[in-house]
């Protein structure tokens, strides 16, 4: 009898480091958010376009030019598209471009780059092996251009319709989107980040001290009212029962 116990032990250990080594050898894919990175020196006619095209959508946009920025929006983030609007031979860009092709191993980034013309097969192969997932040329019409960024986040803003429920709110974290009734409603960051944190333990009170660590982060400076305002923005939005006003204490959600 004892000899059976250690065997199953023993075999149990062994099917555990199994499959200990198999995860370690998986590759997770983070899930993607409909939000944008423009890589493109500041006034850019296509990179303003683009930004300006992409204001009334739910979507988060970086507009940078520096590297460091774009890799921590990168991170994160989790953006579904980066536009990258640099001449072909732009060294920063080819450094972000190798630092994205390592970071798509974790997330499938789709990169959209820019360039002077389509005629140079050598140098766009090149820029395919950096991670570049299609080209497009500035002379073209900076609508199209702006029509064809759209088409691709819309894969990723519409992608939940269909499944919410026409009651209710829901709240989709992956795409930083909220529902009511079966209606988007456009939060912005911290907003939608204030009702995240209040609705994933209903009921519970949250003080104003563990919301400004916990939404703002303790290096923030905010204004005594920022939580106010926010809290009020958001009950405009969603309704004005949904979170409740503990006076002296801080808020919670009641759903």
């Amino acid at each position: 009898m004892c000899y059976y116990s250690f065997g199953i032990s023993h075999l149990w250990l062994i099917t555990l480091f199994v499959f200990i080594i198999y995860l370690k050898n998986q590759t997770f894919m983070k899930p993607l958010q409909s939000n944008v990175l423009i890589f493109s020196v500041k006034g850019s006619v296509l990179g303003t376009k683009i930004q300006e095209a992409l204001a009334n959508t739910r979507a988060v946009v970086e507009y940078t030019y520096s590297v460091q920025k774009a890799t921590e929006f990168i991170a994160e983030e989790n953006p579904c598209l980066i536009v990258i609007d640099t001449p072909s031979d732009d060294v920063k860009a080819i450094e972000l471009c190798k630092k994205i092709k390592k970071t798509k191993e974790e997330q499938k980034i789709n990169v959209f780059f820019l360039v002077d013309n389509n005629q140079n097969l050598t140098e766009q192969i090149e820029w395919f092996d950096l991670g570049v997932d299609e080209f497009g040329t500035r002379d073209t019409n900076s609508s199209l251009i702006s029509r064809r960024v759209m088409n691709i986040l819309g894969k990723y803003l519409g992608n939940a319709k269909d499944v919410v429920p026409q009651k209710g709110i829901v709240i989709d974290r992956e795409r930083y989107l909220v529902f009511k009734d079966g209606k988007d409603i456009f939060l912005p960051r911290k907003e939608f980040e204030l009702l995240v944190l209040l609705a994933s333990k209903p009921l519970k009170v949250f003080t104003r001290e563990e919301i400004f660590k916990l939404v703002w982060g303790n290096k923030s400076i905010v204004g005594d009212r920022t939580i106010d305002v926010h809290v009020r923005k958001i009950r405009e939005k969603i309704g004005e029962n949904y979170i409740s006003t503990i006076k002296g204490v801080g808020y919670k959600f009641v759903g």
